[in-house]
């Protein structure tokens, strides 16, 4: 079944091909790659792949009601080993950071995630990302535990993190 919600400002959708060129225009900027812990997208070819990727994992796109443009991405990803506990992640173009975006489609997730039947959300995020852990905190996550992550593929900005999580049921 294929996931469609809507807010005030915002339609959260699938990718689709036709979003390539906004995808690429945030997954391009070092500032939302280095946030979202993933590596900058240098060509429309890889903003493709990144894209399929996202629509595989079952990720919407945020898309302005007014325009029509992409700005971000946002989906829940289940953990292992844990029934009915998923993982929040998301991205936003950095040219409306600070605008209640993020907050607008993690309510709309939130939201779903508990109709599923869900009964815990997480996101882990760089402790340096102050704003992401300003949106979850907003939105009713509670701050976890701190941790270091010694994962080769993670970058060493991105190794100090923290667990949010939201209690469901």
């Amino acid at each position: 079944m294929e996931v469609r919600l809507e807010t005030k400002r915002l339609y959260l959708r699938p990718f689709g091909s036709a979003d390539v060129e906004d995808l690429f225009e945030y997954a391009n900027q070092i500032k939302v790659a280095r946030a979202a812990g993933f590596s900058c997208c240098e060509t429309l070819p890889q903003a493709m792949l990144f894209g399929a990727m996202l629509q595989r994992a079952g990720s919407l796109m945020l898309e302005l009601k007014e325009t029509q443009k992409v700005i971000g991405n946002i989906g829940l990803y289940q953990v292992a080993h844990k029934d009915k506990v998923c993982e929040l992640g998301y991205a936003l173009n950095e040219d409306y950071w600070h605008k209640g975006y993020m907050s607008e489609a993690l309510g709309a997730v939130v939201a779903y995630a508990k109709a599923r039947g869900l009964k815990r959300l997480e996101a882990r995020v760089a402790r340096h990302n102050q704003a992401s852990s300003k949106v979850l905190l907003k939105n009713g996550f509670l701050a976890g535990e701190k941790y270091h992550v010694d994962d080769w593929y993670v970058e060493n900005e991105n190794k100090d993190q923290q667990l949010f999580y939201l209690e469901l049921a």
